[in-house]
């Protein structure tokens, strides 16, 4: 059985409430457990963060899609937007964790925090949209 939940957000940062409370009563209503549902929100928050704050050159309003699913195995989330390509699974930063965070460079915390949440993430551009998959795997 999957449960299926779809949420749209124009490209604002004041739009991820909406996520949120729409994720919360769906996570709700599938009996998921605090973990993944802070697993989902923190992942989704930072990636929603990047593609609004770097994704788009205009000041159009543009449409973030997310598409949720949920299985007895597995919850997973695509991402779905039209801002410029973008893989961060190969064009983010690396992150060194021996440098000091004065030495460190701007950027791939958030991907490197993505990554140690997810089971699996994967990455990509389908015509003009990025698409973003995060794969979190039930523990029983």
């Amino acid at each position: 059985m999957k449960a299926t939940c779809k949420i749209q957000l124009e490209n604002r940062l004041e739009e991820f409430q909406r996520f949120e409370s729409a994720f919360m009563d769906f996570a709700r209503f599938q009996n998921l457990n605090d973990e993944v549902i802070y697993a989902i929100q923190l992942s989704v928050d930072e990636l929603f963060t990047n593609i609004v704050s770097y994704g788009y050159d205009d000041s159009e309003t543009h449409i973030v899609k997310f598409v949720i699913d949920v299985t007895r195995e597995e919850i997973r989330v695509e991402i779905i937007d039209d801002a410029k390509p973008f893989n961060p699974l190969d064009d983010a930063p690396e992150m060194n964790l021996d440098l000091s965070i004065e030495e460190r460079k701007i950027g791939g915390v958030g991907i490197h925090l993505v990554r140690s949440l997810m089971s699996e993430v994967t990455y990509v551009r389908d015509g003009d949209y990025n698409r973003l998959r995060l794969v979190k795997k039930f523990e029983n």
